[in-house]
């Protein structure tokens, strides 16, 4: 019996010490924090310390925007022109009866009155043959019969030009105006002041930032006034050019 209650005394000091052993080791596994504010029992677990928590893929950044130029604005026809320019054109004119008519020369001096229209200011000269062809009829009349190509003039004219939309690289254009002229047809000593209106069109194409080259038809009708006897007698030539224009600024 003895022997049986020291077994039993011995069975239960092993057992005591062995539950204080496990009890130190876990309290050392798992220290307080120092200084610490207690958790806050309601506060969510982080998704870090939640195992159940699935980890959410990184989202990748993004990209940031690439500042693109803005393009330049395209160039009109408008804008090329400038707000004043000059222009040497050189072609020519038809004549006939008492109307001059040959080599044409002129020049163009224009300026922008809106965003369409333009002022032209031209000063134009025509170079014809100086033979005569003049004659009195049966009734003591003069009469006159000149060529397409007979007799000289000088006329400053005054029109309005006005722009129509682009046309590819191509700006058309229209023209009215009116001039004063002098005419003479050196062969028969005749003299004459006309005034002619104008009215035609003509297209222009920019070949460099201040050049451009134009092609223009010009139709001319009106009056005379003549000497020798001839009194008032009409007017009427077709006249095409072609000319170098330069802006000015």
């Amino acid at each position: 019996m003895i022997a049986l209650a020291v077994a039993v005394a011995a069975y239960s000091a092993d057992a005591m010490s062995g539950g204080t052993a496990r009890a130190q080791s876990a309290g050392a596994a798992r220290p307080e924090p120092t200084g610490a504010a207690p958790a806050d029992p309601g506060a969510p677990v982080p998704a870090a310390l939640d195992p159940g928590a699935s980890a959410a893929p990184a989202s990748s950044p993004a990209p940031a925007s690439v500042a693109t130029p803005e393009a330049p604005a395209a160039a009109t026809g408008d804008s090329e022109l400038g707000d004043q320019g000059i222009s040497a054109a050189l072609g020519l004119a038809s004549g006939g009866r008492v109307t001059p008519g040959g080599l044409r020369i002129a020049g163009h001096y224009l300026y922008q009155l809106s965003e369409r229209d333009w002022f032209d200011g031209a000063a134009s000269f025509t170079f014809g043959s100086g033979a005569a062809a003049c004659f009195r009829d049966r009734s003591d009349a003069v009469v006159c019969n000149h060529g397409l190509a007979d007799g000289s003039g000088v006329e400053l004219s005054v029109s309005v030009r006005r722009l129509l939309a682009p046309q590819g690289a191509f700006r058309p254009f229209i023209a009215l105006g009116v001039g004063l002229g002098v005419v003479r047809f050196s062969g028969d000593d005749v003299t004459g002041v006309t005034v002619p209106l104008h009215g035609g069109g003509g297209v222009r194409v920019q070949v460099a930032p201040s050049v451009a080259v134009v092609a223009e038809g010009l139709l001319e009708l009106g009056l005379g006034r003549f000497g020798r006897g001839l009194g008032a007698e009409p007017q009427a030539s077709l006249a095409v050019t072609a000319a170098a224009e330069f802006r000015l600024r």
